[in-house]
């Protein structure tokens, strides 16, 4: 009880000290406004000559030679030119020229990056120029991309760390409904089941090598707005990409960065703040086969100038899915069914644009079905006819809700101070068939629920030689699940036994870290940066369960210390390329694992990653051109393993020990083309080779093998074209490798490879467009995760599962304003 209150305590406090930072910012020296370019201290001897052409190739001048981080919609610059300039002495008058008659300007955000809107101010530009405007093809990603979870305002083409990155215009322009969406267009990523491991980086899946034994650890996370979500809301939350402005997949670890549930990496999702630049919305409506229908609606407004902004985005998803239940003749198995809203407040006291607060709040109702699985039918079929036979119809409805507070205050030229305050809550109660068969045996209701908060205060500085981070983060969790049934189960020997249990287990975990990170220049084209994070852990665990009469109430404390490094050396060759290595450390928390039929609780320690990478970064002179690539090995020493206890029962009398190590090596590559003002291509390259070094499991060594849920090879192609005229096209080809779901059944368990082409046709115009989209267009037979049901009775290999959907067609239109 007394923790209880302290932890209200210390959450009062950090909140108060949010507050206080933002309060304190309202100083007159942070009232004070900024101007657009590079620092004041600074020296930029370079002059710019440049012909007369577009205004995107203009601008990506601009940021080549002066260094200014320049970012724009392509809606506005595309169809518009600039002037010739000769011996430009800075980016200032730059911008000022070639904006000139463009009805836009040039402002400073927050980060410091230039930003090119419209200027409400200025008359309107012709009819024509409109017209090129509103038919623009919307291709060119903003350049340079910041990247957000580098939380130093670094951009991609600056950061060591891998990053996987979809832009504004091609969430908009692609067929991308989810983060699953994202997924499938990274290299070195893929995605499995919500209730065994929602997704893989970089052959590892969330969920561990052999499913995670509480719902309070995870190798990754899901961020929204710079807030962490929770294991299970990361896992049966599937974040919508509508009104999205990027996101991020940081491939590798992101320990001393991130924290806690980041071994492999984090997945950033960064939806748009509000602006002033008026009253502008958008409407999306979208119908397809399987009874698909979507619907997106946002509306920005501006509630006082330059001062305070709202922005609104409201989200239906709907789908009947392409499973079929033969027993109780339902037909919407592989439902989808979900409902987000979102809205967002910026405000800027007395209209400064050096201090910005940011608050978003989400809510998010699910009633879609988190597994889906099927079986094959017993007179010879297989998985692809698509039927759930069991008795029940099983359910999966959840909230969730988050609240994201951001606060940034540009104190001058090379300090920034921010302030990041999450809190979230998830719930979920479902019901599924615990016996696979048509047959009134077992019915399971089970239900999960999270709490988090989360403070995060950050300190940066940029000089001309030296640039730090340093920060500290505090959070507080409270996991709870359980489930409770009755009926026979199979007994794994040909057999049913008794069924009559319930459980619930209690989570509560804190946690406090200080962390930072310093970038030196030694001269101008080497930098060098180190970074650590100090993490100090508590975790306070409660375990009930009543087995067939049989009560076994445990709890255990325990806490848990570490420091994680980092290091990143990098080389720029010349003004467009930079190569590098960079050596990090990842850590997945400890725990306590409980035996519940023995009545024994074990602790666990944590598990790492050292990770040691090679990296190039390029991005041609004129912008056109992106390459980057990674070279990475990781070792992954102490790893947990899940083992039955001498004369336990498999599945309830559970210990985890660190006794397994294992290595991955591999590589990414991504390259992005910018072909013409109206064409865009990309294709990206990832290869794992993973192996278990040391692995025993009930007496089975997997020495040898690769780790479940790691494809060695996934690759991606595609692009976009929009002619003058209106119509345009874009598509996109995912390659994923075979791989298997479960370590106990390497075979019964492999699924085969996914080759996925989606794909968008329409015409635009004048602010709205029509279009025809397809999901996978070549109706392939994949499966997503598998697992062995021979106990059950599962006939042929005894395979069970999720597949993927079927091929999907559809209409939409999507109306701007």
């Amino acid at each position: 009880m007394a923790r209880g209150w302290q932890r209200d305590q210390i959450r009062q406090h950090i909140f108060l000290g949010a507050v206080i930072v933002g309060l304190a910012a309202l100083t007159p020296q942070a009232i004070a406004q900024s101007t657009v370019g590079p620092e004041s201290g600074s020296e930029v001897s370079a002059t710019l000559t440049l012909s007369a052409g577009s205004l995107g190739d203009a601008l990506f001048a601009i940021t080549n030679t002066f260094g200014v981080n320049i970012i724009a919609d392509e809606r506005l610059i595309e169809g518009r030119q600039a002037p010739a300039l000769e011996g430009v002495p800075s980016a200032d008058e730059a911008l000022e020229r070639v904006l000139e008659g463009t009805g836009l300007r040039a402002s400073q955000s927050t980060s410091g990056a230039v930003l090119i809107e419209e200027d409400v101010s200025a008359e309107a530009t012709s009819a024509d120029e409109t017209s090129a405007v509103d038919t623009a093809s919307d291709i060119v990603e903003s350049v340079p991309v910041t990247v957000v979870g580098s939380k130093t305002g670094a951009t991609r083409q600056e950061f060591g760390a891998s990053v996987g990155y979809l832009g504004a215009e091609r969430i908009r322009n692609e067929t991308i409904s989810d983060v699953e969406d994202v997924f499938d267009r990274t290299a070195n990523a893929s995605t499995g089941s919500s209730i065994s491991g929602a997704y893989s980086i970089r052959g590892v899946n969330t969920d561990g090598v052999a499913g995670g034994l509480n719902r309070s650890n995870a190798l990754a996370s899901i961020l929204v707005n710079q807030v962490a979500l929770g294991v299970s809301s990361s896992s049966y939350v599937k974040p919508t990409l509508f009104d999205a402005a990027s996101a991020e997949v940081l491939r590798g670890p992101q320990s001393s960065l991130q924290g806690p549930n980041a071994l492999i990496g984090s997945v950033y999702i960064n939806y748009n703040r509000p602006d002033f630049n008026g009253y502008a919305g958008s409407l999306r409506a979208e119908a397809g086969e399987l009874d698909t229908l979507r619907f997106g609606l946002m509306q920005n407004v501006v509630l006082a100038e330059d001062t305070l902004a709202a922005r609104l985005a409201l989200e239906t998803r709907q789908s009947d899915g392409d499973v079929d239940n033969p027993t109780t003749g339902s037909d919407d198995v592989r439902r989808e069914d979900e409902e987000t809203v979102r809205l967002a407040l910026r405000w800027q006291p007395h209209g400064n644009e050096d201090l910005v607060v940011d608050l978003t709040y989400q809510h998010n109702e699910s009633d879609t079905a988190a597994s889906a699985f099927v079986l094959p039918s017993a007179d010879g079929g297989d998985l692809f006819d698509r039927e759930q036979p069991y008795d029940v119809d099983e359910a999966f409805p959840s909230d969730f809700d988050l609240i994201s507070l951001e606060t940034q205050w540009q104190m001058n030229d090379r300090w920034r101070l921010t302030s990041v305050t999450g809190a979230s809550e998830f719930s979920l109660e479902s019901l599924f068939d615990g016996d696979l068969s048509a047959f009134d045996l077992l019915v399971v209701n089970s239900f999960i629920k999270e709490e988090l908060f989360s403070q995060e205060f950050r300190l940066n500085y940029e000089g001309e030689r030296i640039s730090a981070l340093a920060g500290i983060f505090y959070s507080d969790g409270d996991y709870t699940s359980g489930f409770s049934g009755t009926g026979v189960f199979p007994d794994g020997m040909g057999g049913v036994a008794p069924f009559n249990r319930v459980t619930n287990q209690k989570e509560n975990i804190e946690q406090q870290a200080v962390f930072g990170q310093l970038s030196w220049r030694p001269v101008y084209d080497w930098e060098l940066t180190v970074g650590a994070r100090f993490n100090h852990e508590e975790r306070d665990t409660d375990d009930f369960a009543d087995n067939n009469g049989a009560i076994s109430d445990l709890s255990a404390s325990e806490s848990f210390d570490q420091f994680i490094p980092s290091f990143t050396i990098a080389h720029d060759l010349n003004d467009a390329t930079r190569i590098g290595a960079s050596y990090s450390r990842g850590f997945q928390a400890g725990g306590t694992a409980f035996a519940v039929f023995q009545a024994q609780a074990t602790p666990y320690d944590e598990e790492f990653i050292d990770n040691y990478e090679l990296f190039l970064r390029y991005q041609s002179l004129d912008g056109r051109l992106v390459v980057n690539g990674n070279l990475f090995y990781f070792d992954w020493s102490d790893q947990q393993v899940t083992t039955t206890l001498p004369g336990g029962v498999p599945g309830f009398d559970n210990a985890v020990v660190n006794a397994g190590k294992s290595e991955v090596t591999g590589a990414e590559l991504e390259l992005e083309w910018r072909a013409t003002e109206r064409v865009s291509l990309f294709t990206s390259v990832g290869i794992v080779d993973s192996e278990f070094k040391t692995f025993v499991v009930n007496g089975v060594d997997l020495a040898g093998r690769s780790l479940p849920q790691s494809p060695d090879l996934t690759a991606t192609l595609g692009g976009r074209y929009a002619s003058e005229r209106g119509l345009f096209a874009a598509a996109t080809f995912s390659y994923t490798d075979d791989s298997y779901s479960r370590i106990e059944a390497p075979e019964v368990t492999r699924t085969r490879e996914r080759n996925l082409l989606s794909g968008r046709l329409g015409y635009q115009r004048d602010g709205w467009q029509a279009y025809v989209w397809g999901t996978n267009l070549l109706d392939d037979e994949y499966e997503l995760f598998l697992q062995d049901g021979s106990a059950f009775g599962v006939p042929g290999s005894g395979a069970y599962g999720s597949v993927g959907a079927t091929r999907t067609l559809g209409v939409g239109v999507q109306l701007d304003w």
